[in-house]
């Protein structure tokens, strides 16, 4: 109800209906930007499309150039472009399978694709050739995939992982927290959960965009669960 009087009073105020919603959109743009961070960053994408562009270019022109058949795949799958992104990482494992980067890109790929066996196969390799590669993503990722076979043992392990690498993310306690819930021990998700809001609270203004959604979902269930017992 308070947006419909907001957008009201901009339309009183400015006389002008587009002029309105304009400022409106723009206010909640920023408003997004600075609590919320669910909106894409814009000019991020607008970076990345370039770059695709380019990428694209630089492989028409040689299509045997694995490294740019890796970048390419690599920034398709990060704007959720699967299908595209798997088919020029699968010709670039061919030539660096060596490379942990493009095993994980390509692990991420399959898993969104819903091929689970090939994403555990890429992940694993990813993890064989550093473990700690991107803060320990691939492990986070092995988590999710054993959240969707419903291996909360797999999912507790991997996401535990994860959080002894990455000891400031968000995303990976609010996970735990999730696997906890599903074991039906209500304490040990909250402690999750709270260290998902900690680790939230201490992070740089840049990495709080990212871990924002993550704050929030266990702000929202950390009241509904019972401290654990001392």
């Amino acid at each position: 109800m308070s947006k419909f009087f907001l957008f009201y009073l901009l339309v009183w105020i400015t006389d002008n209906f587009l002029l309105a919603l304009v400022i409106l959109l723009v206010f909640y743009f920023f408003l997004d930007r600075r609590y919320v961070g669910f909106l894409p960053g814009v000019t991020a994408r607008f970076r990345t499309g370039r770059e695709i562009r380019r990428l694209k270019r630089e492989v028409m022109l040689n299509p045997h150039n694995a490294q740019a058949q890796s970048n390419l795949g690599r920034n398709l799958v990060r704007v959720k472009r699967y299908q595209e992104g798997v088919g020029c990482l699968e010709k670039a494992v061919e030539k660096m399978s060596d490379i942990p980067e493009t095993r994980f890109y390509l692990g991420v790929g399959y898993l969104n694709l819903g091929e689970l066996e090939k994403a555990r196969t890429q992940l694993e390799a990813a993890i064989a050739l550093d473990p700690r590669y991107g803060y320990g993503e691939a492990h986070l990722r092995l988590g999710d995939l054993a959240m969707l076979e419903k291996d909360l043992d797999g999912a507790l392990e991997a996401y535990e992982a994860f959080t002894a690498i990455h000891t400031s993310s968000s995303e990976g306690f609010y996970k735990l927290g999730e696997v906890w819930l599903a074991r039906g021990d209500g304490g040990k998700a909250r402690e999750q959960l709270e260290k998902a809001v900690l680790a939230f609270r201490g992070s740089p203004p840049h990495k709080k965009r990212i871990d924002r959604p993550w704050y929030w979902k266990a702000r929202s269930k950390i009241p509904r669960l019972r401290p654990s017992s001392p």
